[in-house]
């Protein structure tokens, strides 16, 4: 496969990311938490709306962090990538467009659906991620992963980009409230992500065979061995133990930010400004980190980015206006689209190739526990403390253990031709 010219399976595979970006976007960053607190949670107190928040993404979180492995050990044993991949897709869109049709003040059964359709999400993200070491090579899975996640970001920003218009100007779009601007937004969403899990579907095949037997127990006796030849192999399992620190603070951070600024005082129209600067500024910036992986080593762009976001929470610590909100959401665009790109290219590189599933499983296994982690965490301090800043406090201190454990990894690839 040329470095200058990506395969089929490569550019169908990069698509998708424009597709499912759209609910990390629109549902999961910006309208689920606008409008569980304005619309099914608007009679509950501030500090409990972003409690049960928190607690809502726990739970989905911490279902993932115990199937994930095995989801992916299956797949490797069973040759059923695409259509796990499928169904796990198919019933997040489901319960995304059921949003649309749940009435103000059901907070409960919003979070049940968003719950749903958060697992299914990162449970088939365990899968793409699978697929990225069969639609690259050493020589450019940084730079093929890199431009999943801008494309991502540009794809998704620019869906939310019309969502966003929509609920300023719902009356332009034939719609009577900026509510039903929202729950349109939810639909478009379901909608937007269909549309692009069709190249994946039709360009990608499923690699291997399926062992014979019952692939149930096989998988499960899989996980079991690979944990232990996940702890016996130093560089992939203190890489993991970092990873599920540091990423614990980017998704809290890209899953409570809109929560966080609503609770300062922050209209939510200011709200979806920053969140479309986020994405546009996080695609370009996105593949210069790619760029900077090559050139000066992906564990040192990691620990960069680490120190970057150890800036962005102590500048968060004193926001007190739009202004000043834009400007956190531009350098958080800038820094998040790397951090993960960098963290899942560099991980490709560090494990067994024909085990990619199982061991992407324990990738994201890792990385949603730390999603499990660091919204309970907020929800405890904040709850005890009694004001969302204290939240700030768990996500720096992630952060810094993160990059503490990152520097015993040893790099066997500094850099990747990119």
């Amino acid at each position: 496969m040329s470095k200058n010219k990506f395969s089929a399976e490569a550019k169908a595979w990069i698509l998708y990311d424009g597709g499912n970006s759209a609910f990390a976007t629109t549902v999961l960053a910006a309208f689920f938490p606008i409008f569980f607190n304005d619309f099914w949670a608007s009679d509950l107190q501030a500090e409990v709306k972003t409690a049960y928040l928190g607690w809502g993404l726990t739970i989905s979180n911490l279902v993932l962090l115990f199937t994930s492995p095995f989801i992916g050990a299956l797949t490797d044993v069973s040759r059923t990538t695409k259509i796990l991949f499928t169904g796990f897709g198919a019933i997040s869109i489901i319960c995304v467009a059921i949003l649309f049709f749940i009435p103000a003040g059901s907070w409960l059964q919003a979070l049940v659906f968003f719950g749903i359709a958060n697992y299914c999400f990162a449970a088939g993200n365990t899968l793409y991620d699978k697929m990225l070491v069969q639609v690259s090579d050493e020589s450019n899975v940084a730079k093929i992963s890199s431009y999943g996640f801008a494309f991502g970001y540009l794809g998704g920003g620019f869906l939310f980009l019309i969502n966003a218009a929509m609920t300023i100007k719902p009356e332009f779009f034939g719609l009577s409230s900026v509510s039903d601007a929202v729950r349109w937004s939810f639909l478009s969403v379901s909608a937007w992500w269909t549309l692009f899990i069709i190249p994946i579907l039709l360009k990608i095949h499923d690699n291997g065979i399926s062992l014979p037997g019952s692939h149930i127990k096989l998988a499960y006796l899989k996980v079991f061995a690979t944990l232990k030849t996940v702890s016996s192999k130093k560089n992939v399992f203190i890489f993991l133990l970092a990873f599920f620190l540091y990423i614990d603070g980017v998704h809290t951070i890209m899953a409570m930010a809109a929560d966080f600024a609503l609770n300062l005082g922050l209209p939510s129209s200011d709200v979806i400004i920053a969140l479309i600067l986020v994405q546009f500024v996080a695609f370009p910036t996105t593949l210069l980190w790619s760029k900077c992986a090559y050139k000066f080593g992906d564990k040192n762009t990691l620990l960069f980015t680490i120190l970057l976001y150890l800036i962005v929470i102590a500048y968060s610590a004193f926001l007190s206006n739009a202004i000043e909100f834009y400007i956190l959401a531009s350098m958080v665009g800038a820094i998040q689209g790397g951090i993960q790109s960098i963290s899942r290219s560099y991980y490709a590189t560090l494990i067994p190739q024909n085990e990619s599933g199982e061991y992407f499983g324990f990738y994201n296994m890792f990385g949603r526990a730390g999603a499990f982690m660091g919204p309970a965490l907020v929800a405890i301090f904040v709850t005890f403390f009694q004001d969302t800043r204290y939240g700030l406090i768990p996500i720096a201190a992630l952060f810094i253990m993160g990059a503490i454990i990152l520097l015993k990894v040893k790099s066997t690839h500094e850099s990747l031709q990119s």
